[in-house]
């Protein structure tokens, strides 16, 4: 068990059955937290885990986080090459709500933030470098959604008179950590739980909120986990039922003017979705079953193959993922490129 110990790993690549090459890591932690900043990479996940690369994933670094056993990290910000924070996602009243912070690369980690009241539970967290501050995405309380703002370490809930009463059981989902977008002057949220979709909008510069219903039939463990931003117009969330991997309960959707008007993409894999990310020229979908990628020009889908990623993103040339049980891999988008060409 990793406890106060550093380990580094160098890159041991074992081939998949899938497309992925999977790459063998001293834990078998969970994972769902990924982000990067040029070539440093953070992953974060069950037991107070914590991944790090400096070389675009060629070595990694693992560590546990002291008296964080108990804590599943299931979103992170990196501030700079220094600073990085880690959301814990869990009830408050079981002292699981809460943000560890490193300023020195992770070297040492220390509180930055906690909810002590009870009925808090934190589902996303991101960082504005423009603006150098950040968004911290919690379950509703009384039905009310609940947002937090931050900067220089102060945070501050964002007017609850003000923001949308949510249906009774909708929530969001604290599975990859994009459960919001932010675009250039607004937040984009997408959840599930209530036996219909709402997509709700803050534009945070005039502290307006918008709420949009959908015709699309949602409930227990339904909705989207994810949406994803190829630019400020052009956006798809994604999503399903959870307890049903190799299912799609819930359709893709597509917006094309920064989220005010949605379609339905017809003709999409059957699976359950827990991230989507646009990696030019491709839309890339994963959940915990398998994965697949979406070229626009030609309107066609290529299988990733059987795969086990909660969460991916986009490095380079290569696509990571992380998962349960100690998974983490990539794939090239040059070996995307492949199966597109191999298949016209």
């Amino acid at each position: 068990m990793m406890k106060n110990i550093r380990y580094l790993l160098l890159l041991i690549s074992i081939p998949c059955v899938s497309q992925w090459t999977k790459v063998d890591i001293p834990t078998n932690a969970s994972f769902r937290a990924l982000k990067s900043n040029n070539k440093e990479i953070w992953a974060s996940g069950t037991q107070g885990t914590v991944g790090h690369s400096i070389d675009a994933g060629n070595t990694w670094q693992f560590q546990q986080i002291p008296q964080a056993d108990n804590l599943d990290f299931r979103d992170l910000i990196i501030i700079n090459d220094k600073e990085v924070v880690l959301m814990s996602a869990g009830a408050s009243e079981e002292g699981k709500a809460r943000l560890f912070k490193t300023v020195d690369g992770g070297k040492s980690w220390t509180d930055l933030f906690q909810m002590r009241q009870a009925g808090y539970f934190f589902d996303c967290l991101q960082w504005d470098d423009k603006n150098a501050s950040g968004w911290l995405l919690s379950d509703p309380i009384k039905q009310k959604l609940t947002l937090f703002s931050f900067s220089h370490d102060t945070f501050t809930r964002i007017d609850s008179l003000t923001a949308p009463k949510l249906k009774l059981n909708e929530a969001f989902f604290a599975a990859s950590g994009s459960s919001m977008v932010q675009l250039s002057d607004k937040i984009i949220f997408v959840g599930g739980g209530a036996d219909s979709i709402n997509i709700h909008t803050y534009q945070y510069k005039k502290h307006v909120w918008k709420s949009l219903p959908l015709p699309i039939k949602s409930g227990e463990a339904q909705g989207y986990f994810s949406i994803g931003a190829k630019n400020n117009k052009e956006l798809w969330a994604v999503g399903g039922d959870y307890r049903k991997l190799d299912e799609l309960a819930i359709p893709i959707i597509t917006s094309r003017d920064g989220g005010n008007h949605w379609q339905i993409l017809e003709g999409s894999p059957k699976f359950y979705m827990e991230k989507v990310i646009w990696a030019n020229p491709y839309w890339i979908i994963s959940g915990p079953s398998q994965s697949a990628a979406y070229d626009e020009k030609s309107k066609q889908w290529r299988s990733l193959g059987r795969s086990s990623y909660h969460n991916i993103i986009q490095v380079g040339d290569r696509i990571w993922g992380i998962g349960a049980k100690g998974q983490l891999g990539f794939i090239s988008l040059s070996s995307i490129n492949n199966l597109f060409l191999s298949k016209e």
